[in-house]
């Protein structure tokens, strides 16, 4: 999408949930509703008509399936091949200021678009009390349990990428002549108010859901284990509280003793329509044809299949991550031990790769994909294209069977967006127990079980929790990839610019040649990008525009 695309994109962000729809007017923050719109007496005089409303908050959940800029593309992950991307252009050239803050995938870093998020579930919280004579008493209990998850979930997103914000829990209106500008609260305070959402919630809501897509006990607790264990991470506890990680690891802990959840059988159809909200599954988005699918093939897969463009191929892979994927041992590739060959790096690797990657000479429709020099899919070194930059194409979470025009042209994907699935609580909760611990045997429990749905050798007891962390660091990032985890994870951990410093290194690609003499294929590693990223930059600046407009609020440092 470097190229034929670039000016003329336009991807309409369409409604999310199967159960009902909404075309209920967008209220932007700190803008007063007038007489006669959302909060009207007709809006909340029934339970039918209230549950547009609450639909509606449904809808706003981030459209990510119908996103070509992935969040794996502000990573080491990923690499956007175009210069007009935000993850090169912004993220990995350290342009990150307060008049130009990444809007995220599906414009779910926008702080605006959260805040009107909030308000929505604001309005319905105190509507539907001021109403509460027109609902029942089971009703009113399980939506105002799911909206104040909701309202949760969105202030995770800002308290995960922006820090301390702003709480507000009523709508705001300034007719009466109050100050609707309110100043941030603290990080600790911000995770606070989240974690009362989350617990507010799950007290009430069931263990499944009446109708596929709403929240659930579940959903809630793995939120609150979520920005708990943001909270214990080295950028937001430098000084490793380890009862930060303890709290961490008692909430994943929960969901994993509430026995309702469980790995899917196979780890890359789990991502296909035809096993939408199956075991693993916590808590998605869901897509429905004909009017509300999505074109994730066509954005994201393969660019040249059968001598013909199909899709912008915005899903490329660096040799980065691909380096990260073990040995069908369970060995890394850098272990002399491991049987590795780098002039055939392909053989012999873990079955996630394979499951993940689209790699020179592998099969994608039934056609052989070809990154060497002279081949379909040739490397892009010069960004001249749609093809890969990186010698490689994404494979996970596409469905094969999906043409990738066809994906452009009607958007017929109905596959879900995972938000949160059992596997992440596994790792989730072994991370924060060695973290509290050490690596005791319920760590090795938890990561094994992830490792043996993919047919990996189990770690073995004796690691030092040193060990431990590489494993379960390296665990998350190939589980994980392509789900939008690694931008918070490199965050979190803080190793931007510390440690590995995964976003001021090198990128790289594998660039395949063919021996004039031996035929044989030969190659070669070649540095694609080079990164580069401030340190302050973990914490992404409020807007400029919202500064001037809400003089209480202070700026995060290093802007």
């Amino acid at each position: 999408m470097k190229n034929r695309y670039s000016n003329n994109v336009s991807i309409t962000l369409l409604l999310l949930l199967v159960m009902g729809i909404s075309a209920c007017k967008k209220d932007n923050f700190l803008e007063v509703p007038p007489k006669g719109s959302l909060t009207n007496v007709s809006t909340f005089s029934s339970e039918s008509n209230a549950d547009l409303f609450v639909n509606d908050i449904y809808n706003q959940l981030p459209d990510m399936n119908n996103e070509y800029q992935v969040l794996d593309q502000y990573t080491d992950n990923d690499f956007p091949g175009a210069a007009w991307m935000t993850g090169q252009t912004t993220v990995r050239a350290n342009g990150i200021n307060p008049t130009n803050v990444p809007g995220g995938p599906a414009g779910s870093f926008n702080w605006g678009t959260q805040f009107s998020n909030i308000r929505k579930c604001n309005v319905f919280l105190d509507q539907a009390a001021k109403n509460k004579a027109n609902f029942s008493a089971t009703w009113y209990a399980q939506r105002v349990a799911e909206v104040t998850f909701l309202r949760a979930f969105f202030y995770s997103i800002l308290y995960t990428n922006y820090g301390g914000v702003p709480i507000i829990t009523k709508p705001l209106d300034n007719s009466d002549g109050s100050d609707i500008f309110v100043e941030r609260s603290t990080a600790d305070q911000t995770l606070a108010f989240i974690e009362a959402d989350c617990d507010a919630a799950a007290s009430v809501l069931p263990d499944k859901p009446a109708q596929n897509g709403r929240a659930t006990k579940g959903a809630a607790l793995t939120l609150k284990g979520w920005v708990e264990l943001f909270a214990a991470s080295p950028l937001s506890n430098p000084s490793n509280d380890t009862g930060k990680w303890a709290k961490a690891a008692a909430t994943n802990l929960q969901v994993i003793n509430s026995n309702q959840y469980s790995l899917f059988s196979d780890y890359q159809q789990q991502f296909l329509s035809t096993n939408n909200w199956n075991s693993e599954t916590i808590f998605a988005r869901g897509y429905a044809a004909p009017n509300k699918g999505h074109n994730r093939e066509g954005t994201l897969g393969p660019v040249i299949v059968h001598g013909g463009q199909q899709a912008w191929g915005n899903l490329a892979p660096t040799q980065n991550l691909v380096d990260d994927y073990e040995m069908d041992n369970g060995k890394p590739i850098t272990d002399p031990t491991s049987g590795y060959d780098p002039q055939n790096p392909y053989v012999g690797r873990e079955k996630r790769f394979y499951e993940s990657i689209v790699y020179d000479g592998s099969s994608w429709q039934g056609d052989i994909w070809q990154s060497r020099i002279g081949g379909n899919n040739q490397i892009d070194l010069g960004s001249s294209s749609d093809i890969s930059n990186t010698g490689y194409n994404a494979k996970k979470t596409l469905d094969e069977s999906i043409n990738g025009q066809t994906s452009l042209g009607i958007s017929p994907g109905t596959s879900n967006y995972i938000f949160y699935r059992y596997a992440e609580v596994l790792l989730n909760y072994a991370e924060a127990q060695n973290e509290a611990v050490g690596p005791d045997q319920s760590v090795y429990n938890a990561v094994n079980l992830v490792r043996a749905r993919v047919s990996l050798p189990a770690v073995t007891p004796g690691l030092s929790q040193s060990d431990m962390r590489t494993v379960l660091r390296r665990e998350r990032r190939i589980e994980f990839a392509f789900e939008d985890k690694r931008w918070y994870d490199i965050r979190r951990w803080d190793i931007t610019t510390k440690g590995p410093a995964v976003l001021t290194s090198a990128e790289y690609g594998m660039k395949i040649t063919v021996d004039p003499t031996t035929k044989k294929l030969v190659y070669t590693p070649v540095q694609i990008f080079k990164n580069s990223f401030s340190e302050y930059m973990n914490w992404l600046p409020i807007p400029q525009s919202v500064i001037e407009q809400n003089k209480k609020l202070k700026q995060n440092p290093g802007y």
